[in-house]
């Protein structure tokens, strides 16, 4: 079954959002992250078919934070059969889940973001690691993401006066790569900057299995895409994904830096940026930005219907 909607609904839809949610002043930045100037928003949709919609300030640069892990799934997916992997992520070296045994770590970067990273190949080799996922980042978008290395070496100290080595080796946290490199790769993985329209894209090429909307080059087997979403999902905004996925309905992955991913398959994806964060670390515009493309367009991954968009 497929639902047909046009391109103008869809411009609409993203030009709406963004009057309707511009001037809310609500929220926090994270005092790590610099911001060229106030009032910054800006929301992005780039279609399977590489059309783009662009609405304020999309071409500000932010930080990833855990929307990186979107990009590190697909390593993971490449490198992994889905069933072991599940296993990795979710479960110790010794069998047991950790919620049933250990204790959890309290750092300042995702645990899981943490162990994802340790899990991609090469291990205990930071350099040859990192080239395998910039390399991926760049078949994904097509362009280079910068690093913001004032971000980076915040979240190193943090790290540092945190003794988060320490904590996670006290908390038996499983990792499968020496717990300093670990962590440091995915702090420098987060702290890579991208604008919105980098964003969409990237979740764009996912929507169309895995072929760049750029420049149609393959950037990863599409037979994985229905995967990496499906991790999306799982996770969802930070602490938010069980209501974020019956309200809304789109897989999403959410950064500190003020950036929201949302990616539906076979129509593209959805990237709002504004800095301003609630108390769970969600950027409050975008949040209701996409939320409400969503539900106009009746964008939903669990609907039984298609959308395609006629030009």
């Amino acid at each position: 079954m497929t639902r047909k909607i046009s391109l103008g609904d869809v411009q609409k839809a993203v030009v709406d959002a963004y009057e309707n949610f511009k001037s809310i002043k609500e929220g926090e930045k994270d005092p790590r992250i610099e911001v060229e100037k106030d009032n910054l928003f800006g929301i992005s949709v780039v279609l399977t078919d590489g059309t783009v919609i662009n609405k304020g300030d999309t071409d500000a640069l932010t930080v990833m934070g855990d929307v990186a892990q979107v990009s590190s799934a697909v390593v993971l997916m490449t490198q992994n059969k889905v069933k072991d992997l599940m296993k990795k992520i979710g479960m110790c070296k010794c069998g047991c889940a950790k919620t049933e045994k250990h204790a959890k770590p309290h750092i300042g970067l995702s645990r899981h973001g943490v162990r994802a990273v340790s899990i991609i190949q090469p291990q205990n080799d930071p350099e040859g690691k990192w080239d395998v996922m910039i390399n991926n980042f760049i078949n994904l978008v097509g362009s280079a993401p910068v690093l913001n290395d004032k971000y980076y070496k915040a979240v190193k100290q943090q790290l540092a006066d945190e003794n988060a080595v320490d904590q996670l080796a006290q908390a038996e946290f499983s990792l499968y790569d020496q717990a300093n490199i670990a962590l440091d790769l995915y702090a420098k993985l987060t702290s890579l900057q991208v604008n919105t329209q980098q964003l969409a894209t990237l979740g764009a090429t996912i929507a169309a299995d895995g072929r760049n909307v750029t420049n149609g080059q393959v950037a990863f087997d599409g037979e994985i895409a229905a995967n990496v979403v499906g991790m999306m999902a799982t996770r969802g905004l930070h602490k938010e994904a069980k209501g974020w996925n019956v309200m809304v309905g789109l897989p999403a992955r959410s950064g500190k830096g003020g950036l929201i991913l949302a990616v539906l398959p076979g129509f593209g994806a959805i990237a709002a940026y504004s800095p301003e964060l609630d108390q769970r670390g969600v950027s409050v515009k975008a949040k209701k930005a996409i939320k409400y493309i969503a539900n106009t367009l009746q964008l939903n991954v669990y609907s039984s219907a298609r959308v395609e968009v006629e030009k």
